[in-house]
């Protein structure tokens, strides 16, 4: 390598850590009044069902990383996106796989970055979390948030669930390395944790007060309560968990003590079949929303399994999607999809109404 090339790359090399570690700390401040929208003259008109039937889901917008949410690149930034020719340093998700989300932030499991990715709307920050204690990150999967603002983190293959402040800061594990096969899906109650294993097929419930194992429910099989590689979890306000049992191709209901409900969900190719389920979540009316990986869309259920509307389609425009995993439903029924390999957030808004099935979209 000759000897100008060498300083060309030390000085991009350079210029991009400095820019992260400016992007990281409080990035710059956001300019738009509706963070999770597009502006105006890009922003799409998607709902499903299309016109003129009415619409119940609304494409709203897509995050890949903070300039999409309106904080503003640094100088530095902008200078090495010159240097680079191109805006791939302006993204940040690689491979998001599990979100939360409330009126403030945005959180987001990234095993493709190691880290968790923070958006903090009201204080106008974009920070991450690498490490959980001394050790990093090396897979992150599910996450959920309390009403303290304490952060819970599973890594799937460091066997550990994590919490976390507000601010980022490793506070302490829940559990221990060997109770957990594979930790995946997590869900939190008041006094209880909730984390989908995947290997193990079965749901730790742990206290969320010491971290101590309560019970276990759940095992390898295809009968009520058994699960075959289960992967993600909701808690609604109904007090029902709603859990993937992804290779036994269904979802299946409890209640918080691990009493099984009822379920619905077969292996196909239809509408209302399941290929590779992946997230789960339920809005304020109750529907069930499916991501599958295979089909790229998601379907919405009512509680008996009837499918009554699917959105999304294979491609990488607003509302198409390809391999989305992690779903979670906010207070006002906004939806945010992991659009995994597309490397960005997909955000939807419920409007709030009983889903029509006069129109039920194909997978």
């Amino acid at each position: 390598m000759s000897r100008l090339r060498l300083i060309y790359h030390c000085i991009v090399f350079c210029l991009t850590a400095i820019s992260l570690l400016l992007c990281t700390g409080a990035c710059s401040s956001l300019h738009m009044s509706d963070p999770y929208s597009l502006s105006a003259t890009s922003k799409p008109d998607i709902t499903w069902p299309p016109p003129p039937q009415q619409a119940r889901i609304k494409f709203v917008g897509s995050i890949s990383g903070p300039v999409d949410i309106g904080i503003k690149k640094t100088w530095i930034k902008n200078i090495i996106d010159q240097v680079l020719g191109s805006e791939e340093t302006s993204v940040i998700l690689l491979r998001p796989y599990g979100v939360w989300a409330d009126s403030n932030r945005i959180y987001v499991t990234d095993p493709g970055r190691f880290a968790v990715h923070v958006f903090d709307i009201s204080q106008k920050k974009y920070f991450p979390i690498y490490f959980l204690g001394e050790e990093r990150f090396m897979s992150p999967i599910g996450i959920s948030v309390d009403g303290n603002g304490e952060i819970f983190i599973t890594d799937s293959l460091l066997h550990r669930v994590a919490v976390f402040d507000s601010k980022g800061e490793y506070q302490r594990d829940i559990g221990s390395p060997d109770i957990f096969q594979r930790p995946a899906g997590i869900a939190i109650d008041r006094d209880k944790v909730y984390v989908i294993d995947t290997l193990a097929h079965r749901v730790s419930v742990l206290s969320k007060q010491d971290g101590g194992l309560l019970f276990h429910f759940g095992q390898q099989g295809k009968g009520e309560g058994e699960f075959n590689y289960p992967t993600n979890i909701s808690l609604h306000s109904d007090n029902m968990l709603y859990i993937t049992d992804s290779m036994n191709f269904r979802v299946q209901v409890f209640d918080k003590e691990g009493k099984f409900l009822c379920g619905f969900g077969r292996l196909g190719n239809g509408s209302g079949d399941f290929s590779k389920p992946k997230g789960i979540a339920v809005d304020s009316d109750k529907n069930i929303y499916v991501s599958d990986a295979h089909f790229d869309n998601i379907q919405i259920f009512d509680i008996s399994g009837k499918l009554l509307l699917a959105f999304g389609t294979t491609g990488q425009g607003p509302g198409e999607m390809v391999l989305p995993a992690g779903l979670y439903i906010d207070g006002s029924d906004k939806i945010y999809v992991a659009d995994s390999y597309n490397k960005r957030i997909q955000i939807f808004q419920y409007i709030k109404a009983k889903i029509a099935n006069s129109s039920i979209g194909t997978p």
